[in-house]
């Protein structure tokens, strides 16, 4: 299991979703996920309309995502079980349109938050932008945007749409090649070994 190869991604990702650092989700980090949304829907304000739209719509998240990733039913999601859940996915689906509503719905968030200058494509200036607001390393940017990059996007000018991004992008969740097509669609991430990720993940708790 230790040999195996998962992207830090994961680990990031997984990071993402812990609000409150205690190295695991729970329904906590996705109430607090709505009050951050919510303050940034209104510019430092939580507004109590607002704020009940945004429970609603992570409590979905929540509930969709305890039902495919909490295995124990503990209503807890330990690092274990998010990367269970993913390898799942990726013996389960085929694409992106095939992965959880909640997912999908991420990736169309993602996508209209990456796409900087809003024209329906992510392009090298975009990726930039997001590695900097992510103090990632920018200085790879180029190298990394050309090596996920194919003829349908040279054709859009060296740019992806949509859902080539989200390709991607579920092909960096899915992927146990370290060489993943996706391998550096959410940032300059590079592969390590699972142990490696999990050892990151213990030493938190």
């Amino acid at each position: 299991m230790g040999s195996t190869f998962r992207h830090k991604h994961l680990y990031t990702f997984h990071k993402f979703w812990d609000v409150n650092g205690d190295g695991v989700l729970t329904w906590d980090d996705f109430r607090q996920l709505a009050e951050k949304y919510t303050k940034i829907q209104r510019r430092g304000k939580l507004d109590q309309d607002v704020y009940k739209r945004w429970e609603s719509i992570l409590s979905k998240w929540w509930d969709e995502l305890t039902q495919h990733a909490d295995f124990n039913k503990d209503t807890v999601v330990e690092f274990d079980e998010w990367l269970k859940f993913f390898h799942n996915l990726g013996q389960q689906t085929k694409s992106h349109k095939e992965l959880p509503d909640f997912l999908q719905t991420y990736l169309q968030l993602f996508f209209f938050i990456m796409d900087s200058n809003k024209d329906g494509l992510f392009c090298v200036k975009d990726y930039k932008k997001y590695l900097a607001s992510h103090d990632m390393d920018v200085t790879r940017a180029k190298d990394c945007f050309e090596t996920m990059i194919n003829d349908e996007d040279r054709s859009n000018g060296n740019a992806m749409t949509s859902d080539r991004f989200r390709e991607l992008v579920y092909d960096f969740w899915v992927s146990q090649d370290p060489s993943s097509p996706g391998k550096y669609i959410c940032g300059t991430f590079d592969s390590a070994l699972l142990q490696e990720l999990e050892s990151m993940n213990k030493s938190k708790n």
